[in-house]
């Protein structure tokens, strides 16, 4: 009879109430009637909404909670009991979101990395050394990097990364440019014998080596580090290029087709 009395008062309220689109009239009776089906569920239902008490919706909220409702959708909701109960004139202290311990959660905003395209020169072990130089300074994969063979793909003047290693199956060109890069190359010649790093170190042993030497420098694991020779190449070839055509060059050296990637690298 309780249940009945209450449904009967919210019918004659959403019959007459035409405020907002059909889509907030329809969610505005849904959240009225759950109110009251759950009012019935938790055993504790007024006998008319005059008689409605704080603890009636404190209870509600609780029962909420318990079935595992989201918070911000507990609040929505509650943002149309507390306008409907408004609008019968039915005011009840102590419902706001503070007093029924609502808030939402706030995402922590993801910190940016700081690391230079340098930041390689200060790693003790040579092996994850020269795969992060590569990346930063050449621009390659990781795959790329401990897969190029110096007989084969280091030329005179660039590196040559043949489609077999290549990750997009496609050869490309990176021509060296500064004498950071011929230093990188000549101890790469130095240190492997003519051998690809995967082949000299093993290619577990250089995946965990590698893995070591981003934990000792807190640098994510999951990550690719090819976007700091984008940011690199981007300032050095602006000024002597232009835009259109820096961004022409990077893409064609990295092998990115998508300008959204280049651009993801270039705002990393």
């Amino acid at each position: 009879m309780r249940k009945y009395s209450l449904r009967q008062t919210a019918n004659q309220y959403l019959k007459l109430g035409n405020q907002g689109s059909y889509k907030i009239r329809k969610q505005r009776a849904y959240v009225i009637r759950k109110m009251i089906d759950d009012l019935y569920t938790i055993g504790d239902v007024p006998f008319s909404w005059k008689n409605i008490q704080s603890h009636h919706i404190h209870q509600l909220v609780a029962h909420w909670k318990n079935n595992k409702m989201r918070t911000s959708t507990i609040m929505n909701h509650m943002t149309i009991v507390r306008h409907y109960l408004t609008s019968i004139d039915c005011s009840i202290p102590n419902i706001d979101n503070k007093s029924l311990q609502l808030s939402k959660t706030t995402r922590k905003r993801k910190r940016k990395l700081k690391i230079q395209h340098d930041h390689w020169q200060s790693w003790e072990n040579p092996i994850p050394r020269l795969i992060m130089a590569l990346q930063t300074e050449f621009g390659l994969t990781f795959q790329e990097a401990i897969y190029i063979k110096p007989e084969i793909n280091i030329q005179a003047d660039s590196i040559w990364i043949t489609r077999n290693i290549a990750f997009n199956s496609l050869d490309r060109t990176i021509p060296i440019r500064f004498e950071t890069q011929k230093a990188i190359l000549n101890e790469i010649k130095m240190l492997t014998d003519g051998k690809s790093i995967a082949e000299f170190n093993d290619y577990e042993d250089t995946k965990l080596a590698w893995r070591k030497a981003l934990k000792k420098h807190a640098l994510p694991i999951s990550k690719a580090y090819r976007y700091l020779y984008a940011k690199q190449m981007y300032q050095y070839l602006l000024p002597i290029l232009g835009k259109y055509e820096t961004y022409w060059v990077i893409r064609t050296e990295m092998g990115i087709k998508s300008r959204d990637s280049l651009w993801r690298y270039l705002n990393e």
